[in-house]
């Protein structure tokens, strides 16, 4: 795959650009940048199919880069020094975050996601601006990535959310959302915001309960009347989170 790195710090384009040349020979980089608008000259005359692409730069940042070359046909790697929920929130949707300085580990896993990470239109940039932008603790709307479109959701219209292998069903009020984020991705980024996962398969909103029926770990009945069960081993620490509604 051909890629560019798109950095205002030359560390960190020499940084990323040893370690994809050392360890990952299926990514070539043909070009790397110091500023957006190098970035869109080095986009236009090489074609890239991913691009590393540094969030805030001076001048124009990153989004503003993608917003200027309004055709998006290449696939996204943010790289930030920003470590914030939103970068969680991001996650969900299907656009992977580096956080500087890059881990090993982490450049492959986001190497292997490289084949299921759709590419984004320009019309979702502001959206996903939106969220890096906001405090990492009042953000009230996440993406979410399915196979076909990136939603974006109101997090309190999240009822629960459900494991599916690789996959993650979210309901909402009056629908369900197969994401292809896991269910410890949601975990990470809804726990937070008073969710609790109640089962290796279920993740729920607390503020969603009707119901919680006693027994060996019990069962919540949510208020679309789903019954859900609780495990034996989290039962302590619901009914310790439960108290405090």
């Amino acid at each position: 795959m051909k890629a560019i790195i798109v950095d205002d710090e030359p560390k960190g384009r020499n940084i990323l650009l040893q370690l994809l040349t050392q360890h990952f020979p299926q990514i070539k980089v043909v070009a790397t940048a110091a500023d957006a608008d190098e970035g869109i000259r080095r986009i236009d005359a090489w074609k890239p199919d991913v691009v590393f692409l540094d969030v805030e730069m001076p001048g124009k940042n990153g989004f503003d880069m993608l917003k200027e070359l309004g055709n998006i046909d290449f696939k996204i790697i943010f790289v930030s020094a920003h470590n914030h929920y939103a970068l969680n929130a991001i996650k969900l949707s299907a656009i992977d975050f580096l956080l500087k300085p890059i881990d090993l580990d982490d450049l492959g896993k986001a190497i292997q996601r490289l084949n299921s990470l759709p590419v984004h239109s320009v019309q979702q940039v502001p959206h996903l601006l939106q969220q890096l932008q906001q405090s990492k603790n009042r953000f009230d709307k996440i993406a979410i990535a399915s196979a076909t479109a990136i939603e974006f959701v109101n997090i309190n219209d999240i009822v629960y959310c459900k494991a599916d292998n690789a996959y993650t069903e979210v309901y909402l009020n009056n629908t369900v959302i197969t994401s292809t984020k896991n269910l410890k991705d949601f975990d990470d980024l809804l726990s937070p915001h008073f969710f609790f996962r109640v089962h290796h398969s279920y993740l729920i909103n607390m503020n969603h309960i009707k119901k919680y029926i006693k027994g060996e770990g019990g069962s919540v009945i949510m208020r679309n009347d789903v019954e859900i069960e609780v495990s034996r081993r989290r039962k302590s620490a619901f009914l310790e989170l439960l108290s405090s509604i």
